[in-house]
């Protein structure tokens, strides 16, 4: 099927889009809008494997469902460390994908039926629109800071401490695409070759899956709709929508 470019993205149009949204997103985070109060449904079975799929290449579990709906991306970190819980990142989700796509006859943790639900609620363009929060924060160095100088660095790993949200890892990115395509990258392509942090290369295939890279201060999403799919590495934390929640990865004590 050919892909026709949309013209609006979440009722926004497509000139402008991002850059609209972000605008009114930082409003909202100054109080000028009316908060969200999201009804925050915390995920169940903190202590089982029920609602979740083990990902043998990443030795974790991520659940079936999201969760946490109507949070934005701070808040989201905040309320998963209550559970003991953690924000998978753009490579977990990558994995996750992966290995669901390699096994569509079922895995001991999910029935065919299953699959394909997941599947659908992440990759299929339709409405309504569905999104999740992944755990990946980037910033630029100053030119002037040794070798790191003028390089994005990724964030990852977040937990809370003492009160604080803080990335228990932080590396210089390499070998990624560092332009927007909307659309598009291979999705394939995406996940049979992404750069250890889960981002596309540079010579990554062309294909449907929109593309965004990652700007200073931004945080990675990964979204569907009516007119496309995507993951976004340039989208604004201060973001929160009841559609928009966090798929739940938990390490259950080692792998089956």
């Amino acid at each position: 099927m050919k892909f026709e470019k949309p013209e609006s993205f979440m009722g926004i149009p497509i000139e402008g889009a991002y850059e609209k949204l972000l605008k009114e997103e930082e409003e909202k985070a100054k109080g000028k809008t009316p908060e969200i109060k999201p009804q925050i449904q915390h995920p169940s079975t903190a202590s089982k494997e029920d609602g979740f799929v083990y990902v043998p290449s990443i030795g974790i579990y991520l659940a079936k469902e999201r969760t946490l709906q109507g949070l934005n991306w701070n808040k989201t970190h905040e309320e998963l460390s209550k559970e003991n819980a953690f924000m998978p990142t753009p490579y977990h989700l990558k994995e996750f994908v992966k290995y669901l796509r390699a096994n569509p006859q079922g895995i001991k943790d999910a029935s065919d039926q299953e699959i394909t639900q997941i599947l659908d609620e992440i990759l299929t363009v339709r409405n309504p629109w569905r999104s999740e929060w992944l755990d990946a924060k980037f910033g630029v160095v100053d030119k002037t800071l040794g070798v790191f100088g003028g390089k994005t660095l990724i964030h990852y790993n977040h937990r809370f401490s003492n009160g604080q949200l803080k990335a228990q890892k932080s590396e210089p990115l390499d070998d990624y695409l560092e332009s927007d395509k909307t659309p598009g990258i291979s999705l394939d392509d995406w996940l049979d070759n992404a750069n250890k942090h889960g981002l596309p290369k540079p010579d990554v295939k062309s294909g449907e899956q929109c593309y965004r890279h990652p700007r200073n201060g931004s945080v990675a999403w990964f979204y569907a709709g009516s007119v496309w799919a995507g993951l976004d590495c340039g989208f604004v934390p201060a973001f929160a929508d009841d559609r928009l929640g966090v798929r739940v990865a938990r390490n259950f004590g080692g792998k089956k």
